[in-house]
């Protein structure tokens, strides 16, 4: 029976192992999306930063420059709202990364421990 227990012990922790790789694969992942997502983003900022400053240089009306300057705004606040949508469907996907791998590990870490449990009951 010990030997059953020690085998089930060794198993559970193979799979906590394997279960930890896969996590540390699956946050490099999002991270990698999501700086991606950032970079992208912070790209759009300077962007628009340089265009307003092109359009505050170049203006001779200050109205026109307004306009102008709330148009690139307007597109910025796109941008921006774009992005936090990316970011949170990588974060749903996340979700549900992480949820499969706790429901395949608790899935194992019972089968296990009812492997463990039945062999225990045949011994009595």
């Amino acid at each position: 029976m010990q030997k059953d227990i020690l085998e089930n012990f060794q198993k559970i922790s193979q799979l906590t192992l394997e279960n930890f790789k896969k996590l540390g694969e699956t946050n490099l992942l999002i991270g990698q999306k999501l700086l991606q997502e950032q970079v992208k983003l912070t790209n759009s900022i300077f962007e628009t930063a340089a265009q307003n400053a092109d359009i505050a240089a170049d203006a001779k009306d200050f109205k026109y420059a307004a306009a102008k300057q709330a148009e690139l705004a307007q597109e910025l606040s796109k941008k921006v709202a774009d992005s936090s949508i990316v970011c949170a469907d990588i974060i749903a996907e996340a979700g549900k990364i992480y949820t499969n791998l706790f429901e395949a590990g608790l899935k194992a870490a019972s089968n296990a421990a009812e492997k463990t449990g039945g062999k225990t009951s045949k011994a009595a």
